[in-house]
């Protein structure tokens, strides 16, 4: 594996299993300390969920006692009814900012808030009289009912037994309460009444014994504290009252009147509901209590292994880095001979061997540690020896073959300008049309043969020795460079805006277009036009030479425009499109850039933007 080949990493190998080992069991007891972390404050959560919506219950049930005793004919509640509608109204918006923050829990609850949608028609209808008592008794007790157990669903308290007694104790209370407050509400309807009426008394029976059941449950779960609590509420005066009346209530379940007035049983009643409400809000704070007791735990908890963890990986990373650094610093110290052989001795004694001085001794590397990294060294040091000697080899073969390529192009250069001379001679001398053809035909042919020889010499680093004191038209070099091609007469040219070239420039602009369009002549078919369109803007001269071959696709264009920009040289060109390269060397040595694009229909479009430095300012008349 390539990540086995570092001696740092074979080392890492060494202590991985080990050092795993520790993490494994670090991350897995700081998996577990996150599990309980997350749980008690989701926990905390519903508690909360819990503690809100018990809010909104009291509120209700209150309400609800009130409606009934109103609805039962006792029009004293209806000033205290308004109040308490306002009341359960905040509790409800108090619940619902709870719940817009999603706690574990919210969506039960949200779903047994639906049915409070028709509280505000009840109210309209408790308030003309229009709905029954039963009605109002049954709407209110669905509403609280359905709260309550949305409240507690899955609210166990997980694996905590303190945490999930708490919580069965506020069950209970909760119940409890309830149960009260719809006796509160039952009984004051009927005291309202006078007497009970059909299903009234069975109704009332029921209650009082759900009320005593949830009551002997609470010191099953509760603490001693709560369970005190409780039994201070259960002796009250107020409890006694209540539980004296209730046993009237009882005894004259078949008398024509009852002999409790309602007033005295709600406010009677009222105080009991609001003492158990208290020790349900105690209960809560106790569950509460615990669940931030058993988060802050196990956040201690997660510190510490997260600690562990963190220990572990570091000493593991020290001794891996103790073990490695007797070994790796005589390899970075070899590591860094070769870089300066690499980058410093390398290119100075190929600079030498340009220059026709010698390469010169390299420099020993040296090497401590043991003895088997010093034969290393002392191998480092021969195979600097032998690349030196290599490249200034290479180095002097490359000058030697410039100068010959140079040699023979400035040869072929003499030998074709002197040929192009005594055609010209000819040409002047000569009036037979056929002859004079043949004649167009070998300047032309000879004037492509002294670009390929300027090729050669562009190719080698060579200066064009044609120059032109005078600035010439846009207009003349392109049509210079059509000159300069086989297949001339299928170029087309659209469009050559005005301007004037510098005379020093014209011929190597010539021959950058002629290479250009000599490609595009090549790659489109031969019943096809080549076209030429020649613009000035304000970055300079742009001259596009569009054909309509197959294209190319966006690997043959990446490498043709790495040819052209110049950063590939001609040497190690495997395609033979040397024109690339002379093209790309021009471009350097004008400024210009040279680009291939893909045409919009189909072929390629070479683009060269001459700078603006190379065309003359046009003469101001005097």
């Amino acid at each position: 594996m390539r990540t086995l080949r570092t001696i740092r990493h074979r080392l890492a190998l060494l202590l991985a299993l080990p050092t795993g080992a520790l993490v494994v069991l670090a991350a897995t007891g700081t998996a577990a300390q996150a599990g309980r972390y997350a749980e008690a404050g989701r926990t905390g959560d519903r508690v909360a969920v819990v503690a809100g919506t018990e809010d909104l219950v009291r509120e209700l049930q209150r309400e609800r006692g009130l409606t009934a005793g109103l609805l039962g004919g006792e029009e004293g509640f209806r000033a205290q009814l308004g109040a308490r509608r306002a009341a359960a109204d905040q509790a409800r918006q108090a619940l619902d900012r709870l719940l817009a923050g999603d706690p574990p829990g919210a969506g039960p609850v949200r779903r047994a808030l639906a049915p409070l949608t028709g509280l505000a028609a009840l109210r309209g209808r408790a308030d003309t009289g229009t709905a029954t008592r039963t009605e109002a008794l049954a709407f209110f007790t669905d509403a609280v009912t359905g709260l309550t157990a949305a409240a507690f669903t899955d609210a166990t308290g997980g694996a905590d037994p303190q945490l999930a007694a708490a919580l069965a104790t506020l069950r209970s209370l909760a119940d409890a309460t309830e149960a009260a407050a719809l006796e509160r509400g039952t009984l004051n309807g009927v005291l309202a009444a006078g007497a009970f009426r059909g299903g009234d008394y069975p109704a009332f029976v029921r209650i009082t014994a759900v009320k005593g059941a949830a009551l002997d449950r609470v010191p099953r779960t509760a603490t001693a504290a709560r369970t005190g609590s409780l039994d201070a509420a259960l002796r009250t005066p107020a409890a006694t009252a209540v539980a004296g009346m209730e046993q009237q209530a009882l005894n004259g379940f078949a008398a024509e009147r009852l002999p409790v007035r309602a007033a005295d049983w709600w406010q009677a009643a009222s105080t009991l509901v609001d003492d158990l409400h208290r020790v349900e809000s105690e209960a809560a704070a106790e569950a509460r209590a615990r669940a931030a007791a058993l988060r802050s735990a196990a956040l201690r908890g997660l510190l510490l292994d997260v600690g562990l963890a963190l220990a572990a990986v570091a000493g593991a990373a020290a001794l891996g880095r103790l073990a490695t650094r007797s070994v790796t610093r005589p390899v970075a110290a070899l590591v860094a001979g070769a870089e300066e052989l690499a980058e410093a001795v390398l290119p100075a004694a190929v600079a030498r061997a340009q220059e026709g001085g010698a390469a010169g001794p390299t420099a020993p590397t040296a090497v401590g540690g043991p003895a088997e990294l010093v034969a290393l060294g002392a191998a480092l040091d021969r195979v600097s020896a032998t690349a030196v000697r290599l490249a200034v080899e290479q180095s002097a073969l490359r000058r030697n073959t410039a100068e010959s390529l140079a040699n023979l192009g400035r040869r072929n250069q003499a030998l074709v300008t002197r040929q192009l001379g005594f055609l010209s001679a000819l040409e002047r001398g000569e009036h037979d049309p056929g002859v004079l053809a043949n004649l167009f035909e070998l300047d032309h042919l000879a004037t492509r043969m002294r670009r390929n020889a300027e090729s050669l010499l562009v190719l080698v680093g060579e200066v064009s020795p044609r120059r032109w004191e005078l600035p010439v038209g846009m207009g003349d070099v392109i049509r210079s460079a059509l000159g300069e091609v086989e297949d001339y007469r299928r170029v087309v040219l659209r469009q050559v805006d005005e301007a004037r070239l510098d005379g020093g420039a014209v011929a190597e602009v010539a021959h950058l277009l002629a290479e250009l369009i000599e490609n595009a002549l090549a790659a489109s078919p031969p019943d096809t036009d080549v076209e030429v369109w020649a613009r000035r803007g304000s970055g300079g001269y742009l001259v596009a030479v569009v054909d309509r071959g197959r294209g190319m696709a966006d690997g043959e264009l990446e490498l043709a425009n790495a040819r052209l920009s110049g950063r590939e040289s001609f040497l190690v060109g495997r395609d033979g499109l040397l024109g690339h390269y002379v093209a790309g060397r021009l471009a350097a040595r004008l400024g210009a850039r040279v680009r291939l694009t893909p045409s919009p229909v189909n072929g390629v479009t070479a683009s060269v933007l001459l700078p603006e430095g190379l065309l003359a300012r046009a003469e101001v008349p005097v």
